[in-house]
């Protein structure tokens, strides 16, 4: 089955609103965050990072083999004075929550998608307002 790289994307946003307080953001991905008022607690930008070909070996699909990498990225708010370590670890315990999701229910976005976990990595804004997640993903499909 013939996924477009745009589908891809449009699914894994999908997933990720169904969590409870996610909201896409309005802006492209390489540009949230940049600016401390385009982020919000629990907005999420999916940003498509690369699209390679890969080799078939065994598979006698119509199309090209791709594997698309995809960067989740989410802010979660670091409420100000007593709260750290607190709302840090919170914000840990969210990013899994995400991964989890991705992860969990990646065979009924679409059939012939598969997911793999790449890694995580955080930032905290220079304001100490926010934190920023970026979860990379592999998706094998055909286009």
């Amino acid at each position: 089955m013939s996924i477009s790289v745009a589908q891809v994307r449009q699914a894994v946003a999908a997933q990720v609103a169904t969590l409870s307080g996610y909201h896409e953001a309005k802006l492209p991905p390489q540009f949230f965050g940049r600016i401390q008022d385009t982020i919000a607690h629990k907005a999420f930008a999916v940003q498509i990072v690369r699209s390679v070909s890969m080799p078939e070996r065994q598979r006698r699909s119509v199309g090209l083999y791709l594997n698309t990498g995809i960067t989740v990225r989410f802010a979660y708010r670091l409420r100000p004075m007593d709260t750290y370590p607190t709302d840090y670890d919170l914000s840990m315990d969210q990013a899994a929550a995400v991964i989890n999701k991705i992860m969990q229910s990646y065979s009924t976005i679409r059939q012939g998608l598969v997911a793999k976990f790449d890694s995580m990595t955080h930032r905290v804004t220079d304001s100490i307002e926010y934190i920023i997640h970026d979860l990379n993903f592999n998706f094998l499909h055909t286009i």
